[in-house]
């Protein structure tokens, strides 16, 4: 029950993601359309209802029919514009007007398709009143009398369309529903239906009270009464542009438009990542002349690539066929927005290292049964004009012998065919850069140039990456003595700290590969770091005392403050630029977990 929980509260933490957006004006139109009470409810039900069960559908029972499930993605938004041209007019004229051009929606299935599709549409809406009238005198019969007629004023259209929506949304890819989503193709079953159902009833509660909070607003002002005709033609129209932004994946565009450009959505992510342990950073570009190449520690043996599907931008490959080459493998899919953000910088990879022996492989792992579609892949593919070899994994072969969890993911292989380094998440593009070129010059390679992030910034005041006390950022523990390991070290203060770099002193031991914990009586903690604020999640081993710790930036004492949970603590919030900060912490006991940083 802690993971439904879990997952419940996931759901709810999406409306603070951008792929919320699309729902948003579904819930609106559908609820001030029409005065019952039910409405929101029903029209966030019936979204919950259909997101459950269309995933099993989709997962499980059409998993091999991904041309279907491409027909039904296109359906759905079809019936989306009809039902918005419902609300809009009444004339049965501009109605069949609309189901023939909401027809071209599948224009690209072809003219058969279309003429299909349009000549469907338009029995739907010559059909649609006659249809909801026999409906309106069943429910007459259960529950005597109903109040107003069925069609746009009655709660029962209000579920329909929240059918609807349980199709057209494609959430964020965050680890919470990539976990609801694995074991429903894995172990369907009771508790995937109810770890799914959990994430989707947390998604339901802020959408059911923006549905009641527009209601509300639109139908207590006396003065919008008489508007009320209107008020559902706008309702039309918000329900229209919506199908049309779907078909013509314009909220996909806002979506990465607002993450790339604004803080939204960084908060939700965060949070999440923090309930389900998934390290995702989004780190800004630093400069290559101030780290060094880092010695990466051999995590374990790559796997073979399995039960893969077909090859783009190249003739299938092995790792066994690989050796000798430095191999970076990517794992995506073309609907995740966080994938999609990478895409410019792993495209930058391969055109700075394909004339080395490097070979950089995208594994496409699919969320969704429509990204199971060659064409559908071969033309993400070209709309973001990536030019590496790409292989579709959609039987999930090489995701799970990967043991992989995330999109997008990582794995960076050196000539040997050992994985040295592994990210998970957006961020780190220069810290993935110098991985490559240390693999590189293991084998006699030297790479000269700027790093790609420096290359392919997109703008913003620079900051030193997230940076982690545990195994994964090993390269930037500037006073390091070998490879991770779980003894304790006593470690001495560096004469100089390097930029983007920290350093320990006093004895410290790695734990779970995850932290530092202290194990003397004191210790401390030094970071030089760009940017203008500095936070780091520190707590406390078990059995533990709470921990004092002075805290030292730029040669000055700043403050002092007592560990006594698990939090991450501000350290240092100030003047944009370069900053040196030590912590003397008096306490054994205490963990170190990650660094982050802003850039105001």
């Amino acid at each position: 029950m802690t993971l439904a929980f879990t997952l419940f509260i996931a759901g709810v933490l999406t409306i603070l993601l951008p792929c919320i957006l699309p729902l948003i004006p579904i819930v609106l139109g559908v609820s001030i359309a029409g005065r019952s009470k039910w409405r929101p409810l029903l029209t966030v039900m019936g979204m919950v209802v259909s997101f459950v069960g269309f995933s099993f559908l989709l997962l499980v029972v059409l998993n091999q029919f991904v041309e279907f499930a491409d027909y039904m993605r296109i359906a759905t938004y079809y019936v989306l514009f009809l039902f918005g041209v419902g609300f809009m007019t009444s004339n049965k004229t501009l109605q069949l007007i609309g189901a023939v051009l909401g027809g071209f929606f599948f224009q690209e299935k072809g003219w058969i398709v279309v003429t299909i599709a349009q000549t469907i549409g338009a029995i739907a809406m010559e059909l649609g009143t006659k249809v909801a009238t026999y409906i309106q005198q069943f429910g007459s019969n259960v529950q005597q009398k109903t109040r107003g007629e069925l069609g746009e004023n009655n709660p029962f259209t209000a579920f329909v369309m929240g059918l609807t929506m349980g199709l057209v949304w494609v959430p964020c890819a965050g680890p919470a529903l990539g976990f609801a989503f694995t074991l429903v193709r894995e172990q369907p079953g009771p508790m995937a239906a109810l770890y799914l159902s959990a994430y989707a009833l947390g998604t339901a509660v802020p959408l059911i009270i923006i549905g009641y909070g527009g209601q509300a607003a639109v139908h207590s002002v006396r003065a919008l009464s008489k508007y009320s005709g209107r008020i559902k033609q706008v309702a039309g129209a918000m329900l229209i542009l919506t199908a049309v932004a779907f078909n013509f994946d314009t909220f996909m565009k806002l979506q990465i438009w607002l993450l790339e450009n604004t803080s939204f959505g960084n908060l939700g992510v965060d949070i999440e990542s923090r309930l389900f342990g998934e390290p995702v950073e989004d780190s800004s570009s630093i400069s290559a002349d101030s780290m060094k190449l880092p010695n990466l520690p051999k995590i374990t043996r790559a796997p073979e690539f399995t039960g893969l599907g077909t090859w783009f931008n190249s003739e299938p490959l092995t790792m066994e066929g690989l050796k000798g080459k430095v191999v970076l493998v990517d794992f995506w899919t073309y609907s995740c927005i966080n994938c999609i953000r990478t895409l410019p910088y792993i495209e930058g990879y391969w055109d700075k290292f394909k004339d080395k022996p490097f070979v950089l492989i995208g594994v496409h792992t699919p969320e969704f049964v429509f990204e199971k579609s060659e064409k559908n892949v071969a033309d993400a593919i070209a709309k973001h004009g990536l030019t590496y070899p790409i292989v579709q994994d959609n039987d999930f072969g090489t995701w799970r012998a990967f043991a992989n969890r995330y999109w997008p993911a990582k794995y960076l292989i050196d000539a040997e065919g050992y994985i040295r380094y592994t990210h998970f998440g957006e961020g780190a593009y220069e810290e993935t850069d110098l991985a490559i070129q240390s693999l590189l010059k293991e084998i006699g390679v030297e790479v000269s140039g700027e790093t790609l992030e420096t290359e392919a910034s997109s703008g913003g005041k620079n900051k030193t990456p997230e940076t982690y006390l545990g195994s994964r950022s090993w390269p930037t523990l500037q006073n390091a003595k070998g490879n991770p390991s779980d003894e304790t070290i006593s470690y001495e203060a560096p004469a100089r700290l390097e930029m983007h770099k920290y350093a320990l002193v006093g004895d410290w031991q790695l734990m779970d590969e995850e932290r530092q914990t202290l194990m003397s009586d004191a210790g401390e903690i030094r970071m030089k770091f760009l940017g203008s604020e500095i936070n780091l999640v520190l707590g406390l081993a078990e059995g533990a005392t709470p921990a004092e710790i002075d805290v030292e930036v730029d040669g000055k004492k700043t403050k002092t403050f007592t560990v006594d949970f698990h939090d991450s603590y501000n350290l240092f919030t100030g003047e944009y630029g370069e900053h040196e900060i030590t912590l003397t912490v008096r306490g054994k006991g205490l963990e170190g977990y990650a660094f982050t940083f802003g850039a105001n």
